[in-house]
């Protein structure tokens, strides 16, 4: 990943510049699901991917509900969903985040939601980080970040360090 490659982008297609790009990275590859363009590597976690997969039977987004608590509820969903028994939750979500549109989603997956809320937020995606022998395991760990605002702050090279430095 730290290797500079040679592509001509001059008159391409989206669609062939992301072919290019990613032909000399081994194991990446993309597809374009639901508006999203996802770039994937099949010697990813297996069990992140299970994570992502997990269907969440209600998920509501309030009105006013910004994209970092409905991250943070989509993860407490997805952690009732894989043990039922948990119960109650409370805290403050620190920081400024733009707000989602609306919503309760029926028999959704993870990566649905996600995409959702990058869809109708001012959010420009969600990368999904963090060291593959724990990615997905703890809250500590995490499994995916979203990327809002302007995408060369400091918060963002440090997210996109973190996402290198694990590859």
């Amino acid at each position: 990943m730290d290797q500079p490659i040679d592509v001509n982008l001059r008159s391409t297609t989206i669609r062939q510049a992301l072919g290019s790009i990613l032909l000399h990275r081994n194991g990446y590859g993309w597809r374009l699901r639901n508006g999203i363009i996802e770039i994937t590597n099949r010697q990813g976690s297996k069990h992140a991917e299970g994570l992502l997969n997990k269907v969440i039977p209600d998920f509501k987004i309030a009105q006013g509900e910004t994209v970092k608590m409905a991250s943070t509820m989509l993860w407490r969903n997805l952690q009732v969903t894989l043990d039922p028994s948990l119960k109650g939750f409370a805290g403050h979500i620190m920081g400024g985040s733009s707000t989602v549109k609306p919503a309760t989603l029926h028999n959704r997956t993870v990566r649905e939601i996600l995409s959702y809320i990058v869809l109708n937020s001012q959010a420009e995606g969600w990368v999904v980080a963090g060291p593959p022998e724990c990615l997905g395991y703890t809250p500590y760990c995490g499994l995916w970040y979203f990327i809002e605002g302007e995408p060369f702050g400091y918060s963002y090279q440090v997210v996109l360090r973190e996402v290198r430095e694990n590859l």
